[in-house]
């Protein structure tokens, strides 16, 4: 089995019947008089009890758990109906508050340092939307026991490719035994389809699919078929979600040239036909063989440092009444189908070393990068207000944010280092400072990388407006003095303006001399600018095109590691 799902049978308590008919004995007037008293006392404390209770209800003891958002509103819905049956705990009044975190986000916290500021409190329980995630997160010694107790399953999404339905007929998809992922990388090697891959670092139905076409069937990872499976992705297109992928389809002059096959789960295809407006629909197909459905566990962190006995104990009564029918009614009508052993078990088992060994695979088989993240640190991006993570923050934390994502993404083979730049970073001449050097990402440098972007994010702005064109042209010059032989080298300016009141160069001299600069080359290096909010994308189209880069509209989450992989276009 990939993962041994097991759940237990629930008794379904109906309650006693009355009879019906039968004799009626004589009842003598004392005893009905001393029952009315009886009935009577007990109705006054009743009543006294239910005063009592109703003003414990009113402010419960609440557990956090974390849902991943397509089941959110649905299990707000059930902590509310569940909180409404007043249950207790030491005759205390308690209960759960739900926060929207993506799986993702979720994991990777779990693993590293939990984001309270992005991500509400750390959980005491965690519903994700494929228990691949627990698997990842349990794959270190650290977070090996974080969950001791039983799942409880609440049920399933299916994995499946999306194809349009003219395109599947053609193909002979419709109808007839399904495609194995093995022939579906076969028409990719030979151009009959095009495969858009949602990221199976920032995405479930990306990590759900890879997981999927790279199996070798005993819980491991086929290194061929891994091959095969990032080559594909490398002829065709990876974005950040499915629904990212279908977005950028629907935005296509063509979207037929754009991909015609899509990783995906069962409730986004709907979502995408019921909204798209196209006069056909994407047709969900699920390979033959691809068995590692996304089902949806309740997992109470009972092993976690952080989680007391008596919080666990209130996260797993929660559980418990996810169980019944009622809540079950509920999560069916929010498009999940029960979890079957078929769907969710194959004959090896998927470790959470088998999914991190999977995805470390697939980012070293793409190219390596040389990367050089420049920060702009002047005072122009406390300005300005943009949604990142799910919030509204300022331009210049979400700068920090995105480069925290950009680093984390990045292979262990790759290099990176960081600049940022403001007024006076230096001197009066020098407006952009070296903050960390480039190195391989090591987990030590990985580390450092990390805590000089949290430190960035503690310190002050500089005074002024952005040093913009001269940052560049200095930052682009050192990437070309510590370019890789064999690797993207590439600098990345993340910036929420464009213009430039401060450095000598116009925006003309600055682009001709960037691109005299790249087209001597031995060894190129192209320029990334990622523009937040209000930022000039014109200007920083100019610059980054100057080194056949890409100028990058910065995505509202996550990171944007697939676009400098691809030439800005995921």
């Amino acid at each position: 089995m990939v993962f041994g799902h097991t759940r237990t049978v629930k008794s379904h308590r109906t309650g006693r019947r009355r009879k019906k008919g039968g004799a009626k004995l004589p009842v003598a007037p004392w005893i009905v008089i001393t029952l009315v008293s009886v009935l009577v006392a007990s109705a006054l404390v009743a009543g006294f009890v239910t005063l009592l209770r109703a003003g414990c209800s009113d402010a419960p003891y609440r557990v956090p758990v974390a849902v991943a958002p397509n089941l959110f509103s649905t299990m707000e819905d059930l902590a509310r109906a569940w909180e409404a049956e007043e249950p207790e705990v030491d005759g205390n009044c308690v209960g759960v508050e739900v926060s929207d975190v993506a799986a993702v986000d979720a994991a990777q916290s779990l693993t590293g340092e939990w984001d309270t500021v992005s991500l509400g409190k750390r959980p005491i329980a965690w519903v994700p939307d494929s228990d691949v995630w627990p698997q990842w997160v349990t794959g270190t010694e650290v977070t090996a026991d974080y969950f001791s107790s039983a799942p409880v399953v609440l049920g399933q999404s299916s994995t499946v490719l999306a194809v349009p339905e003219p395109v599947a007929e053609e193909l002979g998809w419709i109808g007839g035994e399904p495609p194995s992922w093995s022939e579906v990388l076969e028409a990719s090697e030979a151009g009959e389809v095009t495969i858009a891959a949602a990221n199976p670092r920032t995405s479930t139905e990306g990590l759900q699919s890879m997981l999927n076409a790279v199996s070798d069937g005993a819980g491991g990872v086929d290194g061929e078929a891994m091959v095969r499976y990032s080559a594909a992705l490398d002829a065709g297109r990876v974005g950040e979600s499915a629904e990212a992928l279908f977005a950028e389809y629907l935005a296509a002059d063509d979207p037929a040239a754009f991909a015609n096959v899509f990783t995906a789960l069962d409730y986004q295809v709907e979502d995408f036909n019921a909204d798209s407006g196209l006069d056909y629909q994407l047709v969900p197909i699920t390979p033959s063989g691809a068995v590692l459905n996304a089902v949806y566990p309740y997992m109470v962190l009972d092993g976690a440092g952080w989680v007391s006995d008596s919080d666990a104990r209130i996260a797993g009564m929660f559980g418990d009444y996810l169980q019944t029918g009622a809540a079950e009614e509920e999560l069916a009508d929010a498009g999940l189908a029960p979890a079957s052993s078929e769907g969710a078990s194959t004959e090896g088992v998927i470790t959470g070393e088998t999914v991190q060994d999977a995805v470390r695979q697939w980012q070293e088989m793409r190219r390596d990068l040389n990367l050089l993240i420049v920060v702009d640190r002047s005072g122009v991006g406390e300005e300005e207000t943009v949604e990142y993570g799910g919030e509204q923050v300022s331009a210049a934390i979400a700068e920090i944010r995105l480069a925290l994502a950009l680093v984390d993404e990045l292979g262990s083979t790759s290099r990176a280092g960081l600049w940022e730049f403001g007024v006076g970073a230096v001197d009066a001449q020098t407006h952009w400072r070296a903050v960390t050097e480039s190195a391989e990402l090591s987990s030590e440098q990985r580390q450092t990388l990390t805590d000089d972007l949290y430190a960035l994010s503690e310190e002050g702005l500089y005074e002024g407006g952005s040093p913009l064109f001269d940052t560049v042209t200095a930052a682009y010059d050192y990437m070309g003095e510590h370019a890789v032989e064999g690797a993207d080298n590439v600098v990345v300016v993340l910036t929420n303006d464009g213009t430039d009141s401060v450095s000598a160069p116009t925006i003309e001299e600055t682009e001709q001399s960037l691109a005299t600069v790249a087209s001597g080359q031995a060894v190129p290096v192209s320029l990334y600018t990622v523009g937040f909010g209000s930022a000039d994308a014109d200007n920083l189209a100019r610059l980054a095109e100057a080194t056949q880069g890409a100028y990058i509209e910065a995505p509202a989450s996550g990171g944007v590691l697939d676009q400098l992989r691809g030439g800005g276009e995921g």
